[in-house]
């Protein structure tokens, strides 16, 4: 299984801490002649979407799986979330759309062929209520959040996070499926996206029933002592 998508974060963010350590420490009491440690971190955000479509009877009748990506907008909130200030304020406001103190936690799918670029903000065509398709329309996932485990410097782990929605279609014609996103909330015009993706046309008839579960792994890091 394949993990392209990188968000370095949290490892430009180890870095630069590691750095203003060293150069705070290391200066104020100068040279020396002995092996100097630096500490090494890598740190990612990486993931997949996989879709399934079942009939009324649960039987599979189609699947996709491919790498997420995640877009300049997710990895900005990220950021926010993380370092703003109280309430996610930060000087540069525009840097994030969207809530930032609910969580990238809702699944929205649509119509739209147009291959991922980092600047998306939305889906190409995202089925609403407003356009008539309620029963496709953008909804909350059921989370499952697993912990990092790591204990040592030697022993690389990652924090998983696991989302995962069911749209079932009660929509009288047959509706085309072909991308999914992660939104931090429900209102398609203020809401902020976290991720993208397209895949191969799923049809759905009236009474099918589509999963789409997003994996977002965090982590993967490991720590690393060097003469």
């Amino acid at each position: 299984m394949k993990l392209n998508t990188t968000t370095l974060v949290f490892g430009v963010a180890l870095t630069v801490v590691a750095g203003l350590f060293s150069s705070t420490i290391f200066g104020s009491i100068g040279s020396s002649n002995n092996a100097q440690t630096s500490l090494g971190t890598a740190g990612v955000i990486t993931g997949h979407v996989t879709t399934i479509l079942t009939d009324a009877n649960g039987n599979i009748k189609e699947y996709r799986q491919s790498d997420n990506q995640i877009v300049n907008n997710g990895e900005n909130c990220v950021a926010k979330m993380l370092f703003g200030a109280a309430g996610g304020s930060t000087v540069s406001t525009g840097v994030c759309t969207g809530a930032v103190s609910d969580g990238f936690r809702y699944i929205g799918i649509g119509n739209y062929t147009t291959a991922v670029n980092g600047t998306n903000s939305m889906l190409g065509n995202e089925y609403s209520a407003a356009k008539g398709v309620t029963s496709l329309a953008r909804g909350v996932a059921t989370t499952t959040m697993t912990n990092s485990t790591g204990t040592d410097g030697s022993t690389t782990s990652f924090g998983k996070v696991v989302l995962a929605k069911t749209f079932t279609s009660s929509q009288s014609a047959s509706q085309i499926v072909q991308e999914s996103g992660l939104f931090n909330t429900t209102s398609v015009a203020t809401g902020g996206m976290f991720a993208r993706q397209t895949f191969t046309s799923i049809t759905m008839n009236n009474g099918d029933s589509l999963t789409v579960q997003w994996t977002i792994n965090i982590g993967g890091t490991t720590n690393a002592l060097t003469p």
